[in-house]
């Protein structure tokens, strides 16, 4: 869709340093900066950026590539959203492929740009509120009795609604903000009776729900207790009002926390699943920064899709009560459907994982976290224990279970199962077991595995590995470094010493881009050159290991090595060939190799 000359372009706007800054703590080393990985867990920083190659690279995960990639991956998006994004940021205005769409596209992002303003600058007042405003000393009474620190708060940014009616309504007037465009996005209600708006949200704790950018697109307000002086009202409020649906917020696409733990969930590959608002606040704060939660809604299958992005398996951290057994048997299928291996903690009764923090503390929920069983297991272990002693209750449980395990891919896991539900309710017959379970699939619609295993064609391609001799890794690396060393002939006679062809391809689109444009453009790079050699390629291009001081004498010293190495391939060929020579009796070629011997030796010699 993009053109090679409008890639460059929109890498070339981006600070590869500052963007990905802006998701990892970067530390100067030499001519890179490195910092921990946020695509996998790690104690010890292995991922480098290169500021000049615009470049990065992990050497424990591998990852690596430009700007572009980085926020591909990291954010989740396509090759073509991740484009758009940063041409936006850098200002690069993309080529037209269709007038009245692109016209659409830039009204669009117009006036989605414009209401994100609006939910921003809410956000904004309801912190200044939670400092200010009188009555905001309830909110924060409820933040101090659940342990939320000033800079837990400040992560989520979180505010408080004023009791008046209007205070909202008002300050997005000042701020020039249209009462239409604030009804849009469900921060203001309009009156039964009469003209005007009124605020949406009243004397509340206010969650604000950012998209996966960080735009603040929505909020979750929670109920605090009747404000002194008036009277409580007919009927408890809702304990949490959410903004309705609208052109910025669907509910059922986003989750709550996802922003905040968007690089943890890339660093650990894991996501915890909690049910509300603050039990993602609270792990959080433990140090659980992998959480996130549905929006006030059961989990569905985009919001799983979303975690998919992130993460390779869920941990399931629902209450215990009824409603949370019930939203662990719903979200079962959609994780199986995306393919993401769950476990589940199981809370004491009456505990969700705030209550359970706070009183016994994060070591108890670690010991939970490690001993947690897989998702089918706890669905088993659940089934058993309600279905009590009760011989039919009993049967019709197990037949309840035979949609979770008609989900499971592999025949010999899903066989275990079928053992694991028989030890559960004790059962001795296997095969009545596997007979319920079959009656409980019938007429449910759960797709019914065959056994079937992944055919040889459905698996990757193994990487292509090549050896790549250490000092001709070295020969190379100089180049990259400093790459005026390459001389007039672009590398030509260094390439020639050169025994993999996978190097010499290296130095040939090395001297092409330093004669074409000055510098060396390591993503382009990249693509160039074979397979074999782009993952060193890829860590090489992060750091810079040769400075300028002494490189023309470190170069002079490895090419002097790689002379030596192939004048004796080359007398090893020489010598083999003579001996062949020998054998043959083929005088003639035997004194033409001789020959040649002796003048390679000679030749060595001076």
């Amino acid at each position: 869709m993009f053109g090679e000359d409008v890639i460059r372009k929109v890498r070339e706007s981006i600070d590869v340093v500052s963007l990905i800054g802006e998701y990892v703590a970067l530390k100067r080393s030499g001519a890179s900066f490195k910092g921990l990985c946020p695509f996998h867990s790690e104690k010890s920083p292995s991922f480098y950026v290169h500021p000049q190659r615009q470049f990065f690279h992990c050497f424990g995960c591998q990852a690596s590539g430009d700007v572009i990639s980085f926020i591909q991956r990291l954010e989740g998006l396509t090759f073509v959203e991740s484009v758009r994004r940063l041409a936006e940021r850098g200002g690069v205005e993309l080529p037209s492929t269709d007038a009245r769409e692109d016209l659409a596209i830039r009204q669009a992002s117009q006036r989605r740009s414009r209401l994100v303003a609006i939910t921003e600058a809410a956000a904004g007042y309801y912190l200044k509120m939670l400092a200010e405003h009188p009555l905001s000393s309830m909110a924060r009474h409820e933040l101090e009795k659940r342990g939320v620190s000033p800079e837990t708060a400040d992560t989520y940014r979180l505010g408080y609604a004023p009791n008046g009616w209007d205070g909202l309504c008002r300050f997005l007037a000042q701020k020039g903000y249209s009462p239409a465009e604030a009804e849009e996005v469900g921060l203001i209600v309009p009156r039964k009776s009469g003209e005007g708006h009124y605020d949406r949200f009243r004397h509340r704790l206010m969650f604000p729900i950012a998209d996966l950018q960080g735009h603040i697109v929505a909020f979750s307000g929670r109920a605090l207790d009747t404000p002194p002086g008036e009277e409580p009202p007919e009927e408890p409020p809702a304990k949490y009002i959410n903004s309705p649906e609208g052109p910025l917020y669907k509910k059922g696409e986003l989750l709550f926390g996802a922003h905040e733990a968007r690089v943890e969930l890339r660093r650990e590959g894991e996501a915890l699943l909690a049910e509300g608002n603050f039990d993602v606040v609270a792990l959080h704060q433990a140090g659980f920064k992998n959480v996130v939660a549905p929006l006030g809604t059961a989990f569905t299958p985009m919001q799983a899709k979303v975690l998919r992005r992130f993460v390779s398996k869920v941990t399931v951290v629902f209450d215990g009560d009824r409603a949370g057994k019930k939203a662990v048997l719903n979200a079962y299928p959609l994780l199986a459907e995306s393919a993401l291996p769950t476990k589940v903690i199981t809370l004491p009764g009456g505990d969700d994982p705030d209550s359970f923090l706070r009183k016994r503390g994060v070591e108890a929920f670690k010991t939970l976290l490690a001993a947690a069983p897989s998702i089918v297991d706890h669905l088993i272990e659940q089934a058993s224990g309600d279905a009590g002693s009760d011989p039919a209750a009993r049967a019709a449980a197990i037949e309840s279970l035979g949609p979770i395990l008609a989900r499971i891919e592999s025949p010999v896991e899903r066989g275990l199962y079928v053992e694991r539900v028989a030890q559960a309710f004790q059962v001795n017959d296997l095969g009545a077991v596997r007979r319920a379970l079959n009656h409980g699939v019938r007429g449910t619609g759960t797709p019914r595995r065959s056994g079937l295993e992944p055919k040889a064609s459905d698996a990757p391609a193994p990487r292509v590995q090549v050896f790549l001799p250490d000092i001709e890794c070295a020969t190379v690396g100089v180049l990259l470094d400093q790459p005026k060393l390459l001389g007039s002939d672009g590398g030509e006679g260094i390439s020639a010493l050169l025994s993999t062809t996978e190097l010499r391809a290296v130095v040939h689109v090395l001297g092409r881009m330093i004669e074409e444009a000055g510098a060396v453009d390591g993503p382009a790079l990249i693509v160039e050159v074979p397979e074999g050699v782009r993952s060193w390629l890829a860590g090489r291009l992060a750091r810079q290991e040769v400075e300028a001081a002494g490189a023309e004498a470190y170069l002079a010293s490895c090419l002097a090595t790689l002379r030596r190495e192939a004048n004796k391939r080359l007398r090893d060929d020489l010598e083999r060939r003579a001996r062949e020579a020998s054998r043959a009796g083929d005088v003639e070629t035997l004194t033409k190799l001789t020959r040649e011997l002796a003048d390679l030796a000679k030749a060595s010699r001076s």
